[in-house]
């Protein structure tokens, strides 16, 4: 019997940057409301081993979420830093074999480790070694959460966005491996508008939304926790391209206010403001400068010249085990009571 392989992961690169609209909060996370029909991990060990790193996270905890909702068997091993948290211990009891591997340059041998045996390795950080390490452990596929070049993207008009810059590097070094892989690229989470980029209350009792872009600057949305595994599972089980778009809908800033407004009763408006007060009001946050112009040029490329590009989006929505969470879903399904009050 031929036996799979396949490696997943989602964190960071390396640096940890302050909450945007474009990366999540853990605060503030809605009611999710999967399928009932959830099958079991598997112990059998014919079953392909899934390797999910950063387990615990939203994208993560999605991925396992959306294996268990399968009507295959996987077997899944999650890496983790801590194996004592709640959040470890819940995917122990599910029957995930965690295990505790900070995937580091210095950590490669322990890496190589767990992923002998892995069909899948789904990844994000410290991404060459682990690229590397899943090639020597020949892991059949690579499933990993990168993101578009803006520097690329924009001609050379945009080049501070380095944390989704050096993601793309990844990418490439990914293609020139040989390394059988998908890219399932995450679009913006719906989680960041009830946690650091949700409406705030004006003087009048009104919430306004703010951002450097135009109230119809356009954005794809995911709700991260709840859907984001459905696009590592289709990359899994159905043979096709190796980009995923990993989206629900395309919205504009002004819609995604109106949303809000149609689905709580309350006023709530978004307002566009010029650079200095954008970058102004992140540097008396105590943001480094240089980290406030990369927030600035991220959402003025993503304005400009497309969060994904001009790629076609329709054919990552087909072939899903079900439909993603809208946006007005989302809205509908989220606590609000904290945030517009």
């Amino acid at each position: 019997m031929v036996t799979l392989r396949i490696a997943i992961s989602f964190r960071t690169l390396g640096i940890r940057l302050p909450s945007h609209p474009f990366y999540c909060s853990s605060s503030f996370i809605p009611n999710l409301s999967f399928s009932s029909f959830i099958m079991t991990i598997s112990k059998d060990s014919s079953a392909p081993l899934v390797v999910v790193m950063g387990a615990t996270g939203n994208q993560g905890s999605s991925v396992i979420q959306a294996l268990k909702e399968s009507d295959r068997p996987y077997r899944i091993r999650g890496f983790t830093r801590d194996t004592g948290k709640a959040a470890s211990k819940e995917l122990t009891a599910e029957g995930v074999e965690m295990v505790a591997v900070e995937p580091t340059v210095e950590n490669k041998d322990q890496v190589l480790k767990q992923f002998e045996g892995a069909q899948f390795v789904f990844e994000l950080s410290e991404g060459k070694m682990l690229v590397d390490a899943a090639k020597e452990a020949k892991v059949d596929l690579f499933v990993w959460s990168g993101i578009h070049n803006m520097a690329k993207a924009s001609g050379g008009k945009y080049t501070n966005v380095r944390h989704f810059d050096i993601k793309e590097e990844i990418t490439q070094y990914l293609k020139a491996s040989g390394q059988r892989f998908v890219n399932v690229e995450p679009a913006s989470f719906m989680e960041n508008y009830v946690a650091h980029s949700a409406p705030r209350k004006q003087a009048d009792g009104t919430f306004a939304m703010y951002g450097v872009v135009s109230p119809d600057s356009v954005v794809p949305l995911i709700n991260t926790k709840h859907d984001y595994g459905l696009f590592v599972r289709k990359a899994i089980e159905i043979p096709g391209p190796n980009e995923i778009y990993a989206h629900a809908e395309v919205i504009s800033m002004k819609n995604i206010a109106k949303g809000i407004v149609q689905g709580t009763g309350k006023n709530v408006t978004y307002v566009q403001i010029p650079q200095e007060a954008f970058i102004g009001a992140m540097t008396a946050r105590g943001i480094p400068k240089d980290v406030a112009i990369s927030y600035y040029e991220m959402y003025m490329s993503v304005a400009e010249y497309g969060y994904f590009g001009s790629e076609d989006l329709g054919p990552s929505l087909v072939g899903l085990a079900r439909a993603p969470r809208t946006w007005a879903q989302f809205v509908e399904v989220s606590d609000w009571s904290k945030i517009l009050k």
